[in-house]
């Protein structure tokens, strides 16, 4: 997950209070709240609050885009997390100077699925699509396009071994204080399987690391301060190893490593797409 996708999401967080309670909250003690819970450690810039605050100033621009472009379903019928799903997308695709058209349309498709279910994803993609292909037909395309391929490679695992004849699995703390699996980035030179054995036996100090197979790829936009956005790519491979107690050095990127349960390890989890990785790998296991 990026920072700005976290973002998104206790922004999303927020209006979803909000709007519940007819806006009779301050949005700056909800969010504030959302993210002393959810992300204490987490510095967003202040991109959270300038999002909440660019919706909220175009709310009757934005709600009137949604009656026309979903006019069978009446604004005030929309669930509540859908509505605002729709808010958050049509602001950074309609009204945000920063935001590529195509990142603004993905973001609001993925907090649908996550929050909401498959066919809000749908339904938010047809809504944002329909606004979009009116954009490029009048002229307002915004030139801040993305390359969609991937400027960082990474590679990391489902690290997985028998302890009493029970299945344990490796998750790590990152420095945004989400647990999620061992990956680093790929070295010149370096070959991909490579760099996951590298990089989980820095991470962790297991050795006797043996890739099973490949698992899958994640891609996502990153956005750093002061550099363009890009797209990362990284890949997961199955990885067997022996049993051992975990050796980590602290560093900014890992904080803590732990073997764990499949349940606990898919529990702790916190990114959605890492989520998915860690299903793939159990399919192939169980």
């Amino acid at each position: 997950m990026s920072n700005r996708h976290l973002a998104r999401t206790i922004v999303l967080q927020t209006l979803f209070q909000w709007d519940f309670n007819q806006g009779q909250e301050e949005l700056n003690k909800i969010i504030g709240r959302n993210f002393q819970e959810f992300a204490p450690e987490f510095d967003d810039g202040g991109f959270s609050k300038e999002l909440i605050s660019g919706i909220i100033k175009n709310q009757p621009a934005i709600d009137q885009l949604i009656s026309k472009y979903a006019p069978e379903w009446p604004i005030e019928q929309i669930t509540i997390v859908d509505r605002n799903v729709l808010r958050i997308g049509i602001y950074e695709l309609k009204f945000s100077q920063e935001i590529p058209p195509k990142v603004a349309i993905n973001e609001a498709i993925e907090l649908a699925k996550s929050f909401s279910n498959e066919s809000s994803g749908k339904f938010v993609n047809g809504v944002l699509g329909s606004i979009y292909k009116e954009m490029e037909k009048l002229g307002e395309k915004k030139d801040l396009e993305i390359s969609l391929e991937p400027k960082e490679i990474c590679a990391g695992g489902v690290v997985y071994a028998k302890d009493n004849d029970q299945l344990k699995f490796v998750v790590v703390l990152d420095g945004y204080g989400k647990w999620t699996l061992p990956k680093g980035h790929v070295e010149a030179g370096e070959k991909i399987e490579e760099t996951a054995i590298r990089e989980i036996g820095e991470e962790t100090g297991l050795t006797n690391l043996r890739i099973i197979s490949k698992i899958g790829e994640t891609t996502y936009e990153v956005h750093q301060p002061k550099t363009k956005p890009f797209i990362k790519k990284v890949h997961f491979y199955l990885i067997e190893t022996d049993w051992r107690p975990l050796k980590i050095i602290t560093t900014d990127e890992i904080k803590e490593a732990r073997w764990l349960t499949a349940d606990e390890a898919d529990s702790l989890i916190n990114y959605n797409n890492v989520k998915e990785i860690f299903a793939l790998a159990l399919k192939k296991l169980l």
